[in-house]
């Protein structure tokens, strides 16, 4: 079933350039598509939330838990499991 939408001509310029060979269905279909939280994520880049600092003390903090846990001989499966995440 379709249906009749009105669009301006910059708009419609722009899907038609965006759609290729794809029917205008499928071009928006694609558009209105679930992203995840990709643009959630890419909005909060470069905004600042992030101190260097902590940043630096929890890298740290991760190494000391790493020689003490991930990499001793009883606790070396642990090891496997963080190389994969």
């Amino acid at each position: 079933m379709s249906k009749l939408i009105r669009i301006t001509d910059e708009i419609y310029g722009k899907l038609t350039a965006l759609k290729g060979k794809e029917s205008y269905s499928s071009a928006i279909k694609c558009l209105l598509a679930d992203r995840g939280n990709k643009d959630a994520i890419l909005s909060f880049a470069g905004k600042g939330g992030i101190d260097m600092g902590e940043m630096r003390k929890l890298k740290d903090e991760w190494k000391l838990w790493s020689k003490k846990y991930a990499y001793s001989e009883e606790h070396k499966w642990l090891s496997k499991i963080v190389c994969v995440l």
